[in-house]
């Protein structure tokens, strides 16, 4: 007479237990991509809404804020270990575009965003006419907005002029030389 099986062999409990260890895996890869591009998307929609406030300032009093090397290090006085002697910079561009923006300037800070910081500037030597702001990012979701960087998302008129005028590290406008300075 035949022996009944009540049950499972180890064999087929351990394939069973290696299929949703490996499905658990994938799912776990899969959820950090989607959160990597959801505060990156976040990031871009923030830049976007500062760039249009700077555009309103601009329409308002014929030039853009008036900021030198605004980047995030230096938010809130004080508070950070380097600020390159520019203490506080985004402040003064979240007063300037107060009317048209509520902007925290703590929220572009090292502090609150790791390593994906921002960064805004203007030059005199062109009656701050072009203005370039960007944002690091965590995948390279910068790569085709017109500016330099591929690692971060780029907004204004200088990313875009250095861009179509010069080509390889002339066309940084962040840390720009005297070649990429125009954009009128």
């Amino acid at each position: 007479m035949p022996r009944l099986r009540n049950g499972f062999t180890i064999v087929e409990l351990l394939i069973v237990i290696v299929v949703i260890g490996i499905l658990a895996i994938l799912s776990v890869v899969a959820y950090n991509g989607v959160q990597g591009r959801s505060r990156d998307s976040a990031r871009k929609q923030k830049i976007k809404d500062i760039a249009k406030a700077i555009e309103l300032y601009k329409i308002d009093n014929g030039q853009y804020p008036a900021i030198l090397d605004g980047s995030s290090i230096e938010t809130t006085c004080g508070s950070q270990t380097e600020n390159w002697g520019h203490c506080d910079r985004n402040k003064l561009l979240a007063d300037m575009i107060a009317p048209y923006m509520k902007l925290d300037p703590t929220s572009l800070s090292d502090a609150t965003q790791g390593t994906y910081t921002y960064y805004y500037t203007s030059q005199a030597v062109d009656g701050y006419q072009t203005y370039g702001m960007m944002v690091y990012l965590e995948g390279s979701g910068g790569a085709n907005d017109g500016g330099y960087y591929i690692n971060a998302y780029e907004v204004g008129p200088k990313p875009t002029y250095c861009m179509g005028k010069y080509t390889g590290t002339s066309a940084s406008w962040r840390n720009y030389t005297t070649v990429c300075n125009g954009g009128n």
